[in-house]
């Protein structure tokens, strides 16, 4: 199979024969993405093919599937070792330019606020020059449509590095904590500290951390390597087009379902943003889901960020207590510090919209960002339990119980 880069046209996928059994249906998605396909690093060859397998797939189910372009790049470190770079140059300049450095020390303050927000991010469109997309579809309900609900999940991988070494990610969002107040810290320390000797000590412990944050990006392009990602974010991305293959066949009564599977989410949630930007979402709801192939509980997350924190919505909130009080055995339960970062769902939240996440997780995200994200390390059954908590949730939002009291 081939594609170009970042997309062209493929071969259309066979069909697998599992449509009738949606579990086995969506395991062979996330075989056909992880193990056919492989990784599919953010703007990547891979990722493009993945995005025309998955618009052939959902053709082939009865969905009017495109793939929608947009401009991205390859790994979230970009913005980022920028931003980090830009706060040490006060450092090598002379203590007497105290303008220049205060200058300096201000704008990468500007810009990791401004990047951290998910709304406003003029660094990420000035390196987005590779070619990346989503795929959507929309399916119309029987009736009347009362509401738009649209189902997220996303279609490319990470990749590798010493920051998602299993014996340090769980402190992972300890650490972007600590590198995010270290540049805040720069940035407004510089212009009121810089000219004591106490201050510039403590902004030189302040350029240490963030030092040692910029070699850590470094290290993961040199040393690490593009993930199957059969658990992030293969598994998501079935359950996701497995719901909306169901909803072509038998139409929600006054829902509209969107389905959007996005690409490069791993480099900063950049398809997320595109599709907000292209669509006309004001009063949407979103469903989406993400890192769902462990053993673990099926969590919907109340709150999510790193430096920013957001509430997801409290409709969908409540369409998931109704689903989890209906069927104990989904294990579905709430969370409020959930593992990883931001989600495809963060920027919706950013702008005030209304969003929820599923994540299969307790405390932790299996194999995450780790060569070890392979289908054979996928529990079936925290994708059944998902699609099934999923499946409720679509249908408490087509019940009326998400709708604005």
């Amino acid at each position: 199979m081939s594609a170009a880069p970042g997309g062209g046209e493929g071969p259309a996928p066979a069909s697998t024969g599992l449509e009738a059994d949606p579990e086995a249906e969506a395991m062979a998605l996330i075989e056909l993405l992880a193990d056919e396909v492989g990784p599919r690093r953010p703007t990547s060859r891979n990722e493009g093919l993945a995005a025309l397998l998955l618009r052939d797939r959902l053709r082939r189910r009865g969905l009017g599937a495109e793939v929608e372009r947009f401009q991205g790049y390859a790994s979230f470190g970009y913005p980022f070792a920028v931003i980090q770079a830009a706060a040490l140059l006060p450092e090598l300049l002379p203590a007497r330019r105290r303008l220049a450095r205060s200058a300096i020390a201000l704008a990468s303050g500007a810009a990791l606020a401004s990047e951290g927000s998910l709304r406003l991010t003029p660094l990420s469109r000035l390196l987005s020059r590779n070619r990346s997309g989503n795929v959507v579809a929309t399916v119309e309900p029987s009736g009347p449509a009362r509401r738009t609900l649209c189902l997220m999940a996303h279609m490319d991988s990470s990749r590798s590095g010493l920051i998602f070494d299993p014996r340090f990610v769980s402190m992972l969002g300890a650490w972007i904590s600590l590198q995010s107040v270290a540049s805040l810290a720069q940035a407004a320390g510089e212009p009121l500290l810089g000219g004591s000797r106490r201050g510039r000590q403590l902004l030189r412990g302040a350029r240490g951390v963030l030092a040692a944050g910029l070699l850590l990006l470094i290290e993961r392009e040199i040393r690490g390597e593009d993930v199957p990602g059969a658990n992030d974010n293969a598994s998501g991305c079935a359950v996701a087009a497995v719901l909306a293959a169901e909803a072509a066949a038998a139409p929600l009564g006054s829902t509209r379902l969107v389905l959007c599977l996005t690409g490069c989410e791993e480099s900063g949630t950049l398809g997320s943003q595109a599709f907000l930007d292209a669509h006309g979402t004001d009063g949407w709801l979103f469903l989406n889901i993400d890192n769902v192939g462990g053993p673990g509980s099926v969590r919907y997350l109340r709150r999510e960020g790193v430096l920013a924190k957001w509430d997801a919505d409290a409709g969908l909130i409540a369409a998931a207590e109704r689903v989890a009080e209906a069927d104990p055995e989904l294990r579905l339960l709430p969370e409020d510090s959930p593992a990883g970062l931001t989600y495809d769902s963060s920027p919706v939240l950013a702008r005030g919209g209304r969003a929820l996440t599923l994540s299969v997780q307790d405390g932790s995200i299996p194999n995450l960002h780790w060569p070890t994200d392979t289908v054979e390390n996928v529990d079936p059954g925290g994708v059944s339990r998902t699609l099934r908590a999923a499946r409720g949730i679509v249908h408490e939002v087509d019940a009326g119980t998400a709708d604005p009291r």
